[in-house]
């Protein structure tokens, strides 16, 4: 429609003796495209409430077979569906013993199906307590290896360097602590203070008693602190975004070399211990689909308040939405596949093309490509022995693929053109047409 108004207009501007204004052209040409989108849309809403009528009825019931009202929703389904709650799971083979009929001797023991599944909430608190226990672990490992080098003993602390003569380096610091300790027990006034300056005391002149410098009890400069983050919302952002070896506050030359936040608990004991998720054992939901109604009064009569260990926390019945007839009519469930069929013929779905120019593209591979997908062992020892032995080797042991796994994208009714279109249309210039 478009290319005919296109000719009628040019037809139209040739007879008036006018140049064709390329402008109003486009004009046309522009309104043509939104008059045609507005009717796809139009035409694909009208469809998509057409379907929705048609749904609608169908669950309704009204296109049947033989005619007549159908039954209501649930009338063919003889099913119900007893959910037991238990304190921790059961398997579903001990169940299906337990809760199955005694009058029915088939093997399904007139129970459809068994299914166990966590209620939301149980599951919620397994995720927080596998979250909990994974911060546990972590922290336990902190706090084991931070202490872990000042509990071991050094080889400098046995280590006397003199740095004089008669002077040596044990004296001169042990002398020095001891001094601090005394200005320390002088100066502090409250009782916590006091107590570590005596702590500090002692511990010093037990060093200095042995004629040795404990390495870890060494006064150390204080580790350089983690810059404050940044005012600017973006640059925090982007603070926070770096990874944790970015972010660390290396100083050299420091005892730790990597300024660690020092752990709150000083032994791997004190850290409390939450719940493991495996301790979470309930309760667990059975949903047992009996194929008679009066199943629940079934499950109730037995009486059951243990399986196993697990307690059997209560049994009620789980209501569903009732099923229309539409959904298991077998007349309407042919018609409808017939409709299918119907419609994928027409539209000839799936639609797969005999070949299209991307195929070329995903198996035509350079050689370098190809020797380097297909290398093998083999094909270099079948080339030595031709140089050695001089006897040619007819085939090569191994089939080469060309397309380097390419291939499996490429349909296998693919039928390769006569003549390859190496060109796209805009590579054809205005005078070649």
């Amino acid at each position: 429609m478009l290319h005919s108004t296109r000719e009628q207009y040019l037809r139209h501007q040739e007879e008036l003796g006018a140049m064709p204004a390329p402008s109003r052209l486009k004009m046309v040409q522009e309104s043509m495209r939104n008059i045609k989108r507005v009717v796809k849309e139009r035409d694909a809403e009208a469809t998509a409430q057409a379907t929705a009528i048609f749904q609608e009825r169908l669950e309704r019931g009204v296109y049947r077979f033989p005619p007549g009202p159908p039954p209501p929703p649930g009338a063919h389904d003889p099913t119900v569906v007893v959910k037991v709650i238990l304190s921790r799971r059961v398997e579903a083979d001990r169940l299906r013993e337990i809760f199955g009929r005694y009058d029915v001797f088939e093997p399904h023991k007139g129970i459809v199906r068994v299914e166990l599944k966590l209620p939301d909430e149980v599951l919620r608190k397994k995720e927080e307590a596998e979250q909990l226990w994974t911060q546990y672990v972590a922290e336990k490992s902190d706090v084991k290896e931070y202490h872990r080098w000042s509990a071991s003993p050094s080889v400098y602390d046995y280590a006397s360097v003199e740095l004089a003569p008669g002077v040596f380096a044990n004296d001169a610091v042990a002398e020095m602590s001891t001094r601090n300790a005394e200005d320390d027990d002088g100066n502090n006034s409250n009782n916590n203070s006091a107590v570590v300056g005596a702590d500090i005391e002692n511990d010093k002149t037990s060093a200095a008693g042995d004629g040795a410098i404990v390495a870890a009890r060494l006064p150390v400069p204080a580790s350089k602190q983690r810059p404050p983050p940044p005012k600017n919302p973006l640059e925090r952002i982007k603070a926070e975004r770096r990874s944790y070896l970015a972010r660390t506050v290396i100083q050299l030359g420091y005892f730790p070399n990597i300024t660690m936040q020092v752990p709150r608990y000083a032994t791997v004991e004190e850290v409390p211990r939450p719940t493991h998720p495996d301790e979470i054992e309930g309760p667990w939901e059975a949903y047992i689909t009996y194929d008679r109604r009066n199943g629940l009064e079934y499950a109730q009569s037995l009486g059951v308040t243990t399986i196993d260990g697990a307690e059997v926390i209560r049994i009620v019945e789980h209501k569903r939405e009732p099923q229309p007839y539409a959904k298991v009519d077998p007349v309407f469930l042919e018609a409808l596949r017939r409709e299918k069929a119907r419609e994928e013929t027409l539209m000839k779905w799936p639609h797969v093309p005999e070949w299209k120019y991307e195929y070329s593209e995903y198996t035509r591979k350079h050689l370098a490509e190809i020797v380097r997908h297909n290398y093998s062992n083999v094909v270099d020892y079948v080339d030595r022995e031709v140089l050695l032995t001089g006897r040619s080797v007819w085939e090569c042991p191994i089939d080469i693929d060309y397309s380097c796994g390419g291939a499996k994208s490429v349909p296998p009714h693919a039928k390769k053109p006569l003549r390859y279109m190496d060109i796209k249309i805009s590579d054809v210039g205005v005078t070649d047409i």
